[in-house]
């Protein structure tokens, strides 16, 4: 036995799907060390000596995405294990969305996304301020300093940047104001620091703070920015009449990026309908998973998908949004999103579930006879049994 076929898997039997080359068919996923070295019917069979992960039954797609989450555990007491919401969920990347500020992105760097007990690969988008962590009470809101102009550096903002550029991939901007409330320092800072970095914002307000109007906010927006909690109801996305604002509809065309963010209650399935009824479909789905939402209504990156999937996104397309679109939206393309000849082998592995299941937004429900669920995962070509994916889930339908 050859030490390359010690390395080897093949990954035999699953759909493939890959939206990136917009390959689906049952084929075979050759692995070698870290790398994809073949895709094709019968491609394993050139490594008679290979280890076979049988995936019958199941979807093998490129490795998910979640571009928005918060895992920077200790600081404070908002965020959950990276791996919980990572591999062990059968998505092997991740995106922290702004827990940490620009003095505080090397503490988090060491002790979750570069910590030898962290398997999920983990990038960030950082908070320019000085200061900023998450937690329950929203302290930086309540104490103001997420609203305060002098925690804004540029030189500390640059230096966290220049530091660790590997990792961060733009920056989670609360587009709080001071004493002009058609202007973010905030916004402006991280749009001066990076202009070749996306910048994503929230819809909504923050416990505490102000921010700039949705109009200004949206109008402020470049092509490639990100508004996570695009679908939350009473985000300003709609006119009187239930229809999108020319401001909405004019950031779209121009390509701002749209993101679920789902949060506990960022997500409104009558909101959701309206918009992509309209051709305001979602460029990425993320979770925004936190302590609030783990038990409900987030769940998971695998029910997230499937609340998409109801609302009548053909699979292809719902997978395509965890993949191709969300590498695009971190800057990532030329690493993830697509299952090719030797890129890493970051690979999710999913199974369609049938039955009477019950898809909650927290406040509606949507009934249905499928959903998705995570499997497995392989990061950097090691498998990874979605654990946490399979506990029962409470949305269940009797």
């Amino acid at each position: 036995m050859t030490q390359a076929d010690t390395e080897t898997t093949i990954i035999r039997n699953g759909r493939v799907i890959d939206p990136a080359t917009g390959h689906d068919a049952i084929v075979d996923i050759v692995v070698q060390g870290d790398r994809i070295v073949a895709v094709g019917a019968e491609a394993g069979a050139i490594y008679p000596q290979g280890n076979v992960h049988d995936a019958a039954g199941c979807l093998v797609t490129p490795g998910l995405i979640d571009i928005h989450t918060h895992c920077f555990v200790g600081l404070g007491d908002f965020c959950l294990p990276a791996d919980m919401m990572g591999v062990r969920s059968g998505v092997p990347i991740i995106v922290d969305a702004g827990t940490a500020g620009a003095t505080i992105i090397g503490l988090a760097r060491r002790a979750v996304i570069d910590h030898p007990a962290t398997e999920t690969k983990v990038f960030a988008l950082m908070d320019p301020a000085q200061i900023y962590l998450a937690n329950k009470g929203f302290i930086c809101h309540y104490l103001n300093i997420a609203a305060d102009e002098r925690n804004l550096d540029l030189d500390v903002a640059r230096e966290a940047l220049d530091d660790n550029r590997e990792i961060i991939v733009g920056f989670k901007v609360r587009a709080t104001y001071t004493d002009d409330p058609k202007r973010s320092p905030f916004l402006a800072a991280a749009m001066l620091l990076a202009p070749e970095l996306p910048v994503m914002v929230h819809f909504g307000e923050f416990p505490h703070t102000p921010v700039i109007d949705t109009d200004t906010l949206l109008a402020a927006l470049r092509p490639g920015d990100i508004i996570t909690h695009a679908y939350r109801g009473g985000g300003g996305q709609l006119d009187a009449k239930g229809e999108p604002t020319a401001t909405f509809r004019a950031a779209f065309e121009r390509g701002v990026r749209l993101d679920v963010g789902h949060s506990g209650g960022d997500f409104h399935f009558p909101t959701a309908r309206r918009l992509i009824e309209r051709g305001f479909t979602p460029n990425t789905i993320s979770t925004d998973l936190n302590v609030f939402n783990v038990e409900g209504p987030v769940y998971s990156m695998s029910t997230t998908m499937s609340k998409i999937w109801v609302l009548g996104i053909p699979l292809a397309d719902v997978i395509r949004m965890n993949t191709v679109n969300a590498a695009a939206a971190i800057r990532k393309s030329d690493d993830y999103g697509t299952l090719a000849v030797g890129r890493s082998a970051e690979i999710s592995i999913l199974r369609i579930e049938t039955g009477r299941f019950a898809l909650t937004d927290g406040h509606n429900t949507i009934k249905t006879d499928r959903r998705l669920r995570a499997v497995g995962c392989f990061r950097g070509g090691r498998y990874f049994e979605a654990t946490h994916d399979r506990e029962p889930l409470a949305e269940a339908a009797e």
